[in-house]
């Protein structure tokens, strides 16, 4: 088992945000097939990675290293963070979230990002499906 370490720096702001109905089904879709356990999505177009997890997406910039005492890791640079208690109506509805810029107030970093992670979420969603057993067919008979 690899462990990685992530640094939190001082928040800088946060702001009200939506994310799309279509990452948000991504993001927990992943979550569930890896058991709730952490994912690591590389989003290579921007040298970032994301780590899912089950209350945030944090997004860290790949090619940032930084050392604490002993302790070397990437710095968090901004977070999408979904509140639990809130429900949707339907499957299609955007989700509120929260983003939280770390060290810098990057808006356009954020809007990047939400193309480029779509893009990347959607092609490791289509290869887990490529991957998935052929499926049995069903015959019902009926009485």
């Amino acid at each position: 088992m690899t462990t990685e370490t992530f640094f939190l720096p001082k928040e800088i702001s946060r702001s009200d945000w939506s994310s799309p109905a279509e990452i948000y089904n991504l993001y927990r879709s992943l979550l569930i097939r890896n058991k709730n356990n952490p994912v690591f999505v590389p989003i290579r177009s921007m040298q970032f990675m994301a780590i899912l997890d089950q209350q945030e997406i944090i997004f860290v910039d790949s090619q940032s290293y930084a050392v604490s005492g002993q302790t070397g890791g990437r710095m968090i640079l901004l977070a999408w963070q979904f509140d639990r208690l809130k429900q949707r109506d339907s499957l299609d509805l955007p989700v509120p979230c929260e983003v939280v810029f770390y060290e810098l107030e990057n808006h356009a970093l954020q809007m990047r990002l939400v193309p480029e992670f779509r893009r990347t979420m959607e092609l490791l969603d289509g290869r887990y499906r490529e991957s998935l057993p052929q499926q049995n067919e069903v015959n019902i008979v009926h009485l």
